[in-house]
């Protein structure tokens, strides 16, 4: 007889058995968490298509909703079908997972890496009865928490899984270092009912402000290590100063506390300094190393400093105090009355002098007609010129 006539008359008996039927033909006992379902095969099987995912994800809803989020170790394996590590039908004491399935699960895919005392816990040590979205509430659910709750629901702030009481984590694993002042502290000093448990705690949040409101990090100054001095590195920044600015005191340049918009121009901060007219800024005369000593560029007044004007202090053409402009350029503007007690006028001293040394006299003889040769070279002016008259005779 053909399998289909075999199956058309299992069809037709079946319903003559009653209800009890079901029983003959299932493969097994279910597992305790499905017992409500026992005799109703229609609520996890379809017909010749087994036991698919749809049915399960339908009472099993928060392993969905991680799949749905993308979360989890079963978000991780949405290719195979949920049967394949969870079949059923195998008696009330399986725990619903095959040992083959058990033995490949990496923990650490929950995001909770199974560590020293927690590796050698059971399954059912921690699960037993409880949904593994309830596991989310934190170590509480498992330890009795001796703090009464007062210092939050994550036992690993303080802890570690080497063991509960003698497993606190060491200062130097603390995340704000806890040497010069701090080195001293408790652990109640600084978390007293919960408080500055974050990953990173602002000083203000133990630390009174002291620089008036300022909303800077104190890090940027003040080292845990010594509060006093502060250090901060102004390398970096904009207004890196040398000399003696790296010894003044921070409120010489930050009056009130105020470390933003600080000027950064010398103006800024020394305009009441300032001994002569304005100029515009001080950095084109001074120097932040020096403020007497002046590096003025001559070059840029039109009026280039060279030869003998090197030697020269700036108060000795800038006679009258704090003014420097208005100064003659032309030679005679300074050196009219030593030309008159020289030699008498004999128009622009450029015509016998250069800049570059006043002496000896760079005239060109020929220009008058009677070129010097001979011995006449090596004749001083006075060997022919004797007499300071309005132009030497002809």
């Amino acid at each position: 007889m053909s399998w289909r006539r075999w199956g058309f008359l299992v069809a037709l008996t079946l319903p003559l058995l009653g209800a009890d039927w079901r029983a003959l033909v299932s493969p097994g006992v279910l597992t305790k968490g499905h017992d409500e379902f026992a005799g109703n095969c229609d609520a996890c099987h379809l017909v010749f298509d087994g036991v698919p995912d749809a049915k399960c994800l339908g009472c099993h809803t928060d392993v969905a909703g991680r799949i749905a989020s993308l979360e989890g170790w079963h978000a991780q394996h949405q290719d195979q079908r949920c049967s394949t590590c969870h079949p059923d039908h195998r008696g009330s004491t399986f725990v619903g997972t095959t040992d083959e399935a058990l033995l490949a699960f990496d923990h650490g895919a929950t995001g909770f890496a199974l560590r020293n005392a927690h590796a050698r816990q059971k399954c059912d040590d921690c699960h037993g009865e409880r949904k593994l979205d309830q596991l989310a509430d934190g170590c509480a659910l498992c330890h009795d928490d001796p703090h009464g709750s007062a210092l939050g629901p994550d036992c690993g702030t303080c802890h570690v899984d080497t063991g509960f009481l003698d497993g606190l984590k060491r200062l130097v694993d603390h995340q704000t270092e806890m040497t010069g002042g701090h080195a001293g502290i408790g652990c109640d000093g600084c978390h007293t009912q919960g408080d500055h448990l974050k990953a990173l705690v602002a000083c203000s949040e133990c630390h009174e402000e002291a620089h008036g409101g300022t909303v800077a990090d104190c890090a940027q100054c003040h080292q845990v290590s010594g509060f006093k001095p502060a250090e901060f590195d102004h390398g970096p920044c904009t207004c890196a100063f040398p000399g003696k600015h790296q010894t003044v005191g921070c409120l010489e340049c930050h009056a009130d506390y105020k470390f933003t918009d600080t000027p950064i121009l010398c103006g800024g901060c020394h305009e009441k300094d300032r001994k002569h007219e304005p100029l515009g800024e001080c950095a084109r005369c001074h120097t932040a190393t020096s403020w007497s000593e002046g590096e003025f560029d001559h070059d840029t007044a039109k009026f280039k400093v060279e030869g003998a004007h090197l030697a020269v202090s700036c108060t000795q053409c800038h006679t009258e105090a704090g003014v420097f402009r208005g100064a003659p350029t032309a030679c005679d503007g300074c050196h009219h009355d030593a030309g008159m007690e020289a030699h008498g006028d004999f128009g622009a001293c450029e015509r016998c002098h250069v800049v570059a040394g006043f002496a000896p006299s760079t005239f060109d003889h020929a220009t008058t007609g009677f070129p010097l040769t001979g011995k006449h070279i090596d004749q001083p002016c006075q060997g022919c010129h004797a007499q300071k008259v309005q132009g030497y005779p002809k």
